[in-house]
C-alpha cells in the first residue's frame, strides 16, 4: 500500500510541474480566470477618484471605499482572497495600472513550482530491503475500552438459543429452554 502511494505522489509531482509549464502568464490559470472576470464586471461599475489613494466605486445601489496603499476594499474580497475584486481592478485601470500586480504570491508560478519542488527519490521493492537483526516491532495489545459493554447482537429466527442456567431458592440448578414458539 505505501508503494502505491508513493507512485502517486511521484506521478502527482511529475503532473503538476508539467501543469505549470503550461500556463501563459505568471498567475495559475484558475485565478488568472477569476480575474478576467473581475474585469468584466468592472466595466458596469462608476469610479471616482479622490485625488489621493482613495477611489468610491459605485457598484449598482452599493458604495464601495477601495484604498490602494492599504490593499484594502470594504466588500472584502480582495483581503479574503487576494485576487483583486471588481472594485479594485476599476481603481487600478483608472490609474492606468495592472491589477495583475496585485494578485498575492500564493497564487503565482514561483510559489506553485516550490511547492512540488521536493522529488521523492527510488527505492527498491520492500522484499530486497536488508534483513535487521532487531526485534520485530508489532502493533500494541486492543485495549478495552472504558464504558459499557455493546449489547450482544439479535439472533436471527431459525438460530438455536442455549439453555439458561438458574438458581433456585434451594440451590437447586434449574434448565430453563428458551426456545422460541414458531
Amino acid at each position: 500500500m505505501l508503494e502505491e502511494i508513493r507512485h502517486k505522489i511521484m506521478d502527482r509531482n511529475i503532473a503538476m510541474r508539467q501543469f505549470a509549464e503550461t500556463w501563459i502568464s505568471d498567475i495559475s490559470p484558475m485565478d488568472r480566470l477569476v480575474l478576467e472576470e473581475n474585469k468584466d464586471l468592472a466595466r458596469l461599475c462608476e469610479v471616482r477618484f479622490n485625488g489621493d489613494i482613495g477611489y468610491e466605486i459605485l457598484d449598482g445601489q452599493y458604495m464601495h471605499i477601495v484604498d490602494i496603499r492599504k490593499k484594502t476594499c470594504t466588500c472584502r474580497t480582495w483581503q479574503l482572497r487576494g485576487i483583486p475584486c471588481l472594485h479594485v481592478v476599476l481603481a487600478y485601470q483608472h490609474k492606468n495600472m495592472e491589477p495583475e500586480h496585485e494578485v498575492v504570491h500564493w497564487y503565482r508560478e514561483e510559489t506553485f513550482l516550490n511547492a512540488y519542488n521536493h522529488f521523492l527519490q527510488p527505492i527498491p521493492n520492500m522484499k530486497m530491503w536488508p534483513h535487521t537483526s532487531g526485534v520485530m516491532i508489532e502493533p500494541p495489545e486492543p485495549k478495552v475500552m472504558p464504558g459499557r459493554p455493546p449489547k450482544s447482537r439479535r439472533k436471527a429466527k431459525n438460530e438455536p438459543r442455549k439453555k439458561v442456567i438458574q438458581k433456585s431458592s434451594k440451590n437447586d440448578l434449574l434448565f430453563v429452554s428458551s426456545s422460541r414458539p414458531q
